[in-house]
């Protein structure tokens, strides 16, 4: 897109930085066509919303304005927002983690316009805050001029690719231990005159192990 793919744009009020590029592969979950989206775009109609669509276990809808949500500076731009549709059914106190991207399709290209959140910004997704996305998605100049490909015979399509970011709990800790400066092992034994076995061995991967006796003490070679 002229002057805007690979830019980052600045945020509009209460949202953060977005970028914008091409790309050839069309949306991993969901596309939204719109035909005559002049009927809609003249109407006194300021959403509508896709039907929902699942990913993840969870439903989504997607949300556009078509002449911009004016409560949220989006005057003179498409707005589009991904919705945690209403069929859901969250325990109290719920939220999702998800980063997400959306695209509109550039019909003369055949590419589509990629646009999402700088720097790998995640949403959160909760009671209070069920509809998210980019109030300023693409300028209206730009997408009702039919020779740059986003709207052509009064048609459009819309996208979007949605990852929810889960807590799995799961985790690996490596520990890497020092042979000692002096080549030495120390053996602690607790409780040594309660013991009752005939011999006893230390524990641990080593060279030698010793092993302890009614004889005595003994080192004995070992495989590593």
């Amino acid at each position: 897109m002229e002057g805007m793919v690979g830019v980052k744009i600045p945020p509009g009020e209460d949202q953060a930085e977005i970028t914008r590029s091409m790309r050839d592969l069309p949306p991993a979950h969901y596309t939204f066509k719109i035909e005559n989206f002049s009927l809609l775009s003249n109407s006194k109609v300021d959403n509508i919303e896709s039907g929902d669509f699942e990913v993840d276990n969870y439903k989504w809808r997607l949300c556009l304005h078509p002449n911009g949500n004016k409560k949220s500076n989006g005057d003179g731009h498409i707005s589009l927002y991904l919705v945690f549709s209403k069929a859901n059914t969250p325990p109290i106190g719920w939220e999702v983690n998800v980063d997400f991207k959306m695209f509109v399709y550039n019909q003369t290209q055949d590419k589509y316009l990629t646009i999402q959140d700088a720097n790998g910004r995640v949403r959160r997704f909760h009671g209070m805050k069920t509809k998210l996305g980019f109030d300023q998605l693409l300028p209206l100049t730009l997408f009702n001029d039919e020779s740059k490909g986003y709207l052509i015979d009064d048609c459009c399509i819309f996208g979007a690719e949605i990852f929810v970011i889960k807590h799995t709990s799961k985790g690996e800790c490596l520990s890497l231990m020092k042979q000692p400066v002096n080549g030495r092992f120390t053996w602690r034994i607790p409780n040594f005159s309660a013991l009752q076995q005939i011999s006893c061995k230390s524990e641990g991967v080593f060279c030698w192990r010793a092993q302890m006796g009614s004889g005595g003490l003994s080192q004995r070679g070992i495989q590593q």
